[in-house]
């Protein structure tokens, strides 16, 4: 038995059941018993400082996760077992304001000092555009690119140490430059691509690196997120991705070519993606998932036909550190293993340098009751050097609202938060006094708003619950840290329709490598949804059948209509620079984009932009505007040939980012978050029991191999039930 420093940790030696339940008893083969430990550190979302959260058994800590805990639980597992191979899944770099307004460079530090053994990046490490991605994580800065390649770089001051921010323009590529990771970053799935010619390149990483550890020859093959084009065109720009099924024969064959034992495999694909991979490839001996924040209490064990055994967990995000030990038997197969489940809560103490690096890197963004010294922030997407972007000047810890229920985001199919976010987006609309293409104005009965949302690990405590009850200017940041802007496009009820039928299809499709998402959509107070969920196949499996009824109401008294086919309704949301002007919040087919701007407040900052315009924020008190897209579509940031920026946005200077619209939701109207207006209900599953907490959602939806997305956050009780084999 292997013992560990902390047992009050939720250990685990066992299994999860797939058709039937798997004992880590011995295999027979070899006689000579091999040691490896892992260590899985999973979507920090550059988090890191501690915060809320809400752990697996239901309790509540106002003090846990953080880069600091982290790290006491890495250097407590390495004290235990010193050749633990340290495995770091992405979703790093973004998450969080310090990032955003950072372009993800203030946790850059931390983990250039851990000594990670291999990285796989995530979608949203993605998200500051090609530029930032290849100075941060390739080796080659002088990759070309396509002539048209698009990017979300942001301008940087110098604090930083980037001298990008020139009168003129932009420094020359190779001199403007983010930093650079120091260790290695493995990708079977990620190409260089060229638009223009539409040809393939080489991979941007490598698909794997060989280590020996102790006895062992370990290979350690990397699966980035394929949901990169989806998020933003600017993302994706000079990438070809795909999902890594017909790449893995390839490399697991090369990697064993070589002497490799154990083949341990680092993918963002999620959690319902890595399972299927690893029941094909019986090969996989460990899968560390990653992208869905799942916190997985036990390994899911997959048994293959010869009785060898693959192990798959999921470490959730930065309040949760995941321990693999394994016995081998002589010829490479899992004999023994025990997985432990790291929780970094209020007990772990903060390493002490981490602590003082993150002080340092959050002065800047705090008050100074806070111990900060709080300054202007400005993320420039698409802007510098024509336009402003976006600019935080209010501390991360000023109070902006309150909230009565505890605000999270881990159901499937409808949340607060959310909920939320677009009644903030829809008031705002509505309130603004303008008309339609058709000549009506903007009212509840044909203005709403949806949201993806983006956060299932961001937490904040309700009064109801013993709390504060504050929502500061941070927490908004938590869960919409991009550099957005805020748009109204108008679609048919029918297309709109057609859309949600689609996300529901990627949420519940039966073929893992089809799920898109693990969430459904927020949807505003004037609507409703009846959803037809249930575990009879093929009811409610094919595209196009989950809805069973949409209705608005128009607030007047006179109660719902149903949603009109043919009717045109504007919908508020948020618009990722750089994508096309018929798509807002990754709903295509738009007509009339047009952009909420307002003016900037009066501030006095003596730092200025290389344009002039001081960095102050936007006034939520008003007065608002809507315009239209700056440029059109084939005008779109480019790089020339001989790689000479050309920076044009689509957003007009001093557009509201959705965080300016919470800002002027909760501040300025002074809406307090509450059960009555803002809780569960909009979307509701026909004939769900209210008491279940999967609100209908569907335990199998088919009779073949596979599993349904699980639903990120819903936990212990998803990931115990019986897998449909």
């Amino acid at each position: 038995m292997f013992t560990f420093k902390r047992m009050r940790y939720a250990c685990r030696i066992g299994c999860v059941l797939l058709a039937s339940c798997v004992t880590s008893t011995a295999i027979a083969a070899g006689n000579m018993s091999k040691t490896v430990t892992l260590i899985q550190l999973s979507d920090v979302h550059g988090h890191i400082h501690p915060h809320a959260e809400i752990f697996p058994d239901g309790r509540i800590e106002e003090h846990a996760g953080g880069i600091a805990k982290l790290t006491t639980l890495i250097n407590e597992v390495r004290e235990d077992a010193p050749d633990a191979v340290l495995l770091a899944l992405g979703d790093t770099t973004h998450g969080s304001a310090e990032m955003l307004f950072s372009l993800g460079d203030l946790i850059m530090p931390w983990l250039n000092s851990l000594n990670i053994d291999a990285f796989t990046p995530g979608n949203w490490d993605f998200g500051y555009g090609p530029r930032v991605y290849r100075q941060r994580f390739t080796p080659n800065m002088a990759i070309e690119l396509a002539p048209n390649n698009r990017t979300t770089i942001a301008w940087m001051d110098e604090q930083l140490g980037n001298n990008c921010n020139q009168v003129g323009g932009l420094l020359p590529y190779e001199e403007c430059h983010v930093t650079k990771a120091t260790f290695p970053t493995v990708a079977m799935n990620v190409y260089t691509y060229n638009e223009v010619a539409g040809a393939q390149g080489p991979l941007v990483h490598p698909p794997y690196i060989l280590k020996d550890v102790g006895q062992v020859r370990v290979a350690i093959m990397g699966l980035t997120s394929d949901v990169v084009p989806q998020q933003a065109q600017a993302f994706n720009t000079g990438f070809r991705f795909t999902m890594g099924y017909k790449e893995m024969p390839q490399y697991i064959a090369e990697a064993k070519a070589a002497g490799a034992e154990l083949i341990v495999v680092l993918s963002e694909l999620g959690l319902a993606k890595n399972v299927q991979m690893v029941k094909e490839f019986p090969e996989i001996d460990v899968m560390f998932s990653g992208h869905t924040h799942e916190r997985t209490p036990e390994a899911i064990v997959i048994e293959h036909a010869d009785k060898t055994i693959s192990l798959v967990t999921e470490a959730g995000e930065d309040s949760f550190l995941g321990r693999l030990d394994l016995k081998l038997t002589g010829n490479g197969k899992i004999n023994k293993y025990e997985w432990t489940l790291m929780e970094a809560d209020e007990e772990v103490d903060e390493n002490g340098p981490v602590a003082e690096m993150v002080d340092a890197a959050r002065r800047s963004f705090l008050s100074e009751e806070a111990g900060g010294e709080p300054l202007c922030h400005t993320f420039g997407v698409n802007a510098f050097p024509f336009g402003k972007g976006h600019t935080l000047c209010d501390p991360l810890d000023a109070v902006i609202g309150e909230t009565q229920v505890t605000i999270k985001r881990f159901d499937a199919l409808e949340d607060v938060a959310n909920n939320v976010m677009v009644d903030g987006f829809k008031d705002l609309a509505v309130s603004l006094g303008v008309m339609d293409s058709k000549g009506k104005t903007l009212t509840d009965a044909n203005t709403l708003s949806t949201t993806n949302g983006f956060r299932f690990d961001a937490v904040i405590l309700g009064k109801a619950d013993g709390y504060s009850g504050n929502i500061t200017i941070g927490d908004l940041y938590d869960y919409y840290p991009i550099g957005a802007a805020t748009g109204l496009a108008e679609y048919t009820g029918g297309r709109l329709k057609t859309h949600w039928e689609g996300i529901l299809n990627n949420v519940f499709d039966p073929n893992p490598y089809r799920q898109r998402g693990g969430w459904f959509l927020g949807f505003t107070n004037n609507m409703h949804f009846d959803l037809q969920l249930n575990d009879d196949f093929p009811q409610t499996i094919s595209a196009g059948k989950r809805i069973a009824s949409v209705t608005i109401d128009d607030g007047t008294g006179t109660g719902p209509e149903a949603l009109d086919d043919s009717k045109i309704y504007t919908l508020a949301s948020c618009y990722p620079h750089g994508n096309p002007t018929d798509e807002v919040c990754r709903t295509t087919g738009a007509t009339n984009l047009r952009f909420i701007t307002a003016t900037q407040e009066d501030c006095d900052n003596a730092f200025t932009f290389a344009n002039g315009a001081a960095p102050c924020q936007l006034d939520m008190g008003g007065p608002f505007s809507v315009l239209p897209p700056v440029v059109s579509d084939d005008q779109l940031p480019v790089f020339k040939p001989g790689r000479t920026p050309v920076f044009r946005k689509v957003a007009p200077d001093d557009f509201v980012h959705p965080v300016d619209a919470l800002r002027r939701y909760f501040g300025i109207l002074n809406v307090v978050v509450n059960e009555n207006d803002h809780g569960l209900g909009r979307v509701e599953v026909v004939g769900a029991d209210p008491a279940d907490p999967r609100r209908g959602v569907p335990v199998s939806e088919y009779g073949g191999p596979g599993i349904v997305q699980p639903t990120q956050g819903v936990g212990p009780d998803w990931l115990k039930r019986e897998f449909v084999q």
